[in-house]
């Protein structure tokens, strides 16, 4: 069993059991406070626990689950994002009578991740999605009194249940290829039976890719992100686009980059396709929003796609890349995202981009917070987002895949047209004379969540050499038998 290498996930779960009790308990303080006290608490013991953990594999659960460094550091990814979520709902309206609801389906989600990132089988893959598709499902409609909100849950359980049919369908081919779930067996038997050109394995690949490509939000499997992102409550939007996101470009890695290395060549081409598509849809589709939830979902569409340049290089460079832009994206998304949060507060059409007409002027640390985030985003010099659009590209081109690297970098141009225009209209914008100039006190939590996350964008460019150390060695993780 190997309990204690299992100890993060069977944390997370029992903290969002717990926070949901303290959601129950009489007191009227306990209940609005204890939850999301309990859930932060849970997930920083996660947290601690995953950097103890940090070193060579150990094997749980029957080999089900693997501690290592590739895990441990989605770990910190995952709970980082769920406390940032949490500490950005302080006074959301989503969780004001269901608190304990919210930070029990929060955790609960974050427990899915963690499943995922240390999949040492099949099986484990599709249940700790499984497990975190449906606890978003719930979350993107709890705002029952908002007609998106309950549009948005619905659209994401239906596509999501499309995507998670494809996935099973890809996972199953995979395992009558291969005559095994265990994701070592499977790259042991694929090697030495040779199946290269096996139909069945390329059935498999196909409906995996499909699959992954509706959790990642990647095109031509994207149709649900505006609308689910601009309906649900912002800050599941939020973790939507950050932690989401990094759960389906890990199952990507643990599986085309570990037992599917071998077969690089049956695959690299598709994965590439999907690239370009998100790279081109994404940017082109954000240029017309005028949504900043629309256009962060948008966006979120070609992150995707130069998430998956590196998937398609098929190195530990290539890895490595995804795994340092995964860290960067987090944090310049969710330092977005909180900014709209903080504005859909003040006014009435706080999503709206003409409500930070002028914001910058009027809030100089969150313009600043939000200009880094979009310079970042965007891929300016010497920001994290341009470091690992470098490291990215640099992988695609290493491994002679020159189009990816020249499309990336065009679509890196092109995305410079809605990016700049927030930074515009942030700090030169007028606001309409009908447009009321309200601003309110930002709860403390709030306000340290963003500021740390601006503070996180700078960070990681500063620091990128020991952060690079610290990827490379989860991505050698991925060779490990």
């Amino acid at each position: 069993m190997n309990v204690v290498a299992a100890t993060p996930p069977l944390i997370v779960a029992g903290t969002a059991v717990v926070a949901l009790m303290a959601g129950l308990l009489p007191y009227r303080w306990v209940r609005r406070e204890g939850p999301t006290v309990v859930a932060i608490v849970g997930l920083l013991a996660a947290a601690v626990m995953s950097v103890l953990l940090w070193g060579d594999r150990q094997v749980a659960l029957g080999g089900g689950y693997r501690a290592d460094r590739l895990s441990m550091l989605f770990n910190l990814i995952f709970i980082g994002c769920a406390i940032a979520t949490l500490l950005l709902s302080v006074r959301e309206s989503a969780g004001v009578d269901r608190r304990g609801e919210y930070a029990a389906l929060v955790v609960t989600a974050t427990a899915g991740m963690i499943l995922v990132a240390g999949a040492g089988d099949l099986i484990t893959i599709f249940l700790g999605i499984e497990v975190l598709s449906v606890a978003l499902y719930v979350l993107c409609a709890l705002e029952l009194w908002r007609e998106r909100s309950l549009e948005s849950g619905l659209k994401y359980l239906i596509v999501g249940a499309v995507g998670s049919s494809f996935l099973l369908y890809g996972l199953a081919f995979l395992f009558g290829a291969a005559g095994s779930t265990n994701l070592s067996a499977i790259g042991n038997n694929l090697t030495a039976a040779s199946f290269n050109t096996e139909p069945l394995l390329w059935i498999a690949v196909t409906f995996i890719i499909v699959g992954l490509g509706f959790k990642s939000s990647a095109a031509p499997f994207h149709m649900w992100t505006p609308d689910v992102y601009e309906g649900a409550p912002t800050p599941i939007t939020a973790f939507m686009a950050t932690a989401t996101k990094a759960v389906a470009l890990v199952a990507f890695l643990r599986i085309f980059a570990g037992p599917l290395i071998d077969l690089v060549h049956t695959w690299q081409i598709a994965i590439g396709l999907v690239a370009v598509a998100s790279i081109a849809v994404g940017n082109i589709a954000a240029l017309l929003q005028t949504n900043l939830k629309r256009m962060l979902a948008y966006s979120s569409v070609a992150q995707a796609g130069y998430l998956l340049i590196g998937v398609a290089a098929g190195s530990i460079r290539g890895a490595q890349a995804v795994l340092y832009y995964l860290l960067a994206y987090a944090v310049m998304t969710m330092a977005a995202f909180a900014i709209v949060i903080i504005r859909e507060r003040e006014v009435e059409k706080g999503e709206q981009l003409s409500s930070l007409s002028g914001y910058g002027r009027d809030r100089p640390v969150l313009g600043i917070v939000m200009t880094l985030a979009m310079l970042s985003l965007a891929g300016f010099p010497p920001l994290s987002g341009f470091i690992g659009k470098f490291l990215l590209f640099g992988a695609a081109a290493e491994q002679h895949l020159w189009w990816l690297a020249v499309v990336g970098a065009v679509g890196s141009i092109v995305s410079l047209g809605y990016y700049l225009r927030v930074v515009g209209v942030l700090w030169f914008g007028t606001p309409a004379i009908d447009q009321p100039r309200k601003l309110l006190e930002v709860p403390a939590p709030v306000m340290l969540t963003t500021a740390a996350c601006g503070v996180a964008i700078l960070g990681f460019a500063a620091f990128a050499g020991i952060l690079l150390d610290v990827c490379q060695q989860a991505a050698l993780s991925l060779l490990a038998p």
